[in-house]
């Protein structure tokens, strides 16, 4: 199970040992996070392959937000 469900806010969970929970209002707004979501876990398994992922700061992450008026 979760250990947040998604939210609007926060519209994907990461189901441990299942998969992946994700909404949306529309089935391509669905299938746009979760090939969003593919892509970034693609990234971050491949990135450690060249070293430790380093976690970005609630600074920064609220920086992204506000850049792309999310959240």
């Amino acid at each position: 199970a979760p250990s947040t469900p998604p939210t609007a806010a926060s519209p994907a969970a990461i189901l441990e040992n299942d998969g992946v929970l994700v909404t949306g209002g529309s089935i391509l707004d669905v299938f746009d996070r979760l090939e969003v979501l593919e892509s970034t876990s693609e990234a971050v398994i491949n990135a450690t392959a060249i070293g430790q992922v380093s976690k970005m700061s609630d600074a920064v992450i609220q920086e992204l937000r506000t850049a792309f008026k999310i959240g």
